[in-house]
């Protein structure tokens, strides 16, 4: 049989690949776009135009009383983080997972990273209550590749423990647990708008909460003067609206432009999705050396930001996996591995200091900020999860 694989000479199986390309644009976006800039519609200052009409249409869908959109998703999670009130002494529990991680440094307080599912790749509860400690003041989880996150579990634990939740939904538009939305359990909730996702526009974010506090404290952070001035009207943080606190994270009008119409499709999208990637999985049920992605019962709606079967060497002599990519991809199959390492396998979290004085506490014993420093079969789980998937379009 191997003389009639691609890989050995044989004719492709695949013989027209797919072509994958996203996000889909339109005539009528193009239209949007060419209209503001014949308007000259380039900047935003205020609660206006196309971001105005894009925090409504998120505040509505979601039911929540606060949106703020931002340059990127990373900005919306620094706001978020801000907006808590998060800063040095604070720890905060995430997944092992780069983008949601990262702006936690940026206020000063400390990710404590804990361990994902070895099948969904979300952080584990059960890990996530080991590393609540004293100091422990708040929990980010991303609902990876748009599959929720066991939410059950983890508001209980958010409960008991008087913590605050922030939920990046950055992968997850549109998915929902048991039936209700992602992005609506906990504190706050951002969305990436990043070229890639359900909601694209090319750069941008979104922050929502129900809690004034936060979106004052995130409006000052990154939209002072006449946005602070409009929206920020608590006694506390009024009088701050002039100078804000130091950064400009407006989101682009032509940005906000083109994510208000791909939302508009975002049902349309998370229906094609749905259809088409279930049916894959339902095709590859069974054969050897591949299994199709987990989809846990509570899932009532999975946003599939990737779609990422599993690899099973034990089922095909154990073939390293590196050759049975090759042997796939010559016959036309675009499938790669997944490449991003779990988080403590990155350099930044192994070493003691690198000189950017941005990790979180101090302690009587020790002047310099500590942070953690993590070593390989340190999180098991999220090692097995990135050792074992592929990624598909």
């Amino acid at each position: 049989m191997s003389s009639s694989l691609a890989l050995f000479g044989g004719k492709p199986a695949v013989s027209h690949p797919p072509a994958y390309s996203w996000p889909p644009i339109t005539e009528s976006d193009v239209n949007l776009v060419v209209e503001m800039l014949q308007r000259k519609e380039l900047s935003y200052y205020g609660r206006e135009g196309e971001v105005r009409e894009l925090e409504d249409a998120f505040k509505a869908y979601l039911n929540v009383q606060y949106g703020l959109a931002t340059s990127s998703g990373t900005a919306a999670l620094h706001s978020a983080f801000f907006g808590l009130g998060l800063g040095p002494g604070d720890e905060v529990l995430a997944p092992t997972f780069l983008s949601t991680v990262m702006p936690i440094f940026v206020v000063n307080a400390l990710p404590v990273l804990v361990d994902a599912e070895s099948d969904t790749g979300n952080i584990d509860p059960v890990d996530f209550e080991r590393r609540i400690t004293p100091r422990t003041k708040a929990v980010v989880i991303t609902h990876m590749q748009g599959h929720a996150c066991d939410m059950s579990a983890i508001t209980d634990l958010v409960r008991k423990h008087g913590l605050k939740l922030i939920e990046d939904c950055s992968h997850a538009h549109g998915a929902s647990f048991r039936g209700q939305l992602l992005g609506t359990f906990g504190n706050a909730s951002i969305f990436s708008l990043q070229g890639s996702k359900l909601v694209a526009a090319g750069q941008g974010g979104i922050l929502l909460t129900n809690e004034q506090e936060i979106y004052e404290r995130a409006t000052l952070l990154g939209h002072f003067k006449v946005r602070a001035m409009e929206e920020v009207t608590s006694e506390k943080y009024r009088p701050f609206f002039g100078t804000g606190y130091g950064l400009n994270y407006r989101m682009h009008p032509l940005a906000a432009g083109l994510a208000r119409a791909q939302f508009s499709r975002l049902e349309q999208y998370l229906e094609g999705r749905n259809s088409n990637l279930l049916y894959l999985s339902s095709q590859l049920q069974g054969i050897p050396g591949i299994a199709p992605p987990v989809v846990r019962d509570y899932v009532t709606r999975h946003a599939w930001f990737t779609y990422r079967p599993f690899y099973k060497p034990e089922e095909l002599g154990d073939l390293p996996l590196p050759t049975y990519l090759q042997a796939l991809q010559a016959e036309g199959v675009p499938i790669q591995k997944a490449s991003s390492l779990p988080l403590h396998l990155e350099p930044l979290f192994q070493v003691k200091d690198d000189g950017s004085f941005t990790y979180g506490r101090t302690t009587s014993d020790s002047p310099s900020p500590v942070r953690l420093r993590y070593k390989q079969g340190d999180f098991p789980h999220s090692e097995r999860y990135a050792q074992s998937t592929c990624t598909l379009p």
